[in-house]
């Protein structure tokens, strides 16, 4: 029952991340429909994060 309900809630959350992201997205960006734009959001978040990183760590 556990395993059901966190599959459920997972899934939830996974689309309410995607529903959230596309409504509040500027016009021009792309809605999260296929696999590859997910991929350049999560890369350009990674780049961003990373960046930072080594702004704080002044490497």
């Amino acid at each position: 029952m556990r395993v059901l309900l966190a599959f459920v809630l997972g899934f939830a959350v996974a689309v309410g991340g995607a529903f959230l992201r596309d409504s509040t997205a500027a016009p021009p960006a792309r809605p999260f429909v296929n696999w590859e734009v997910v991929k350049e959001s999560a890369d350009a978040t990674a780049t961003q994060v990373r960046e930072q990183w080594n702004r704080l760590t002044q490497r």
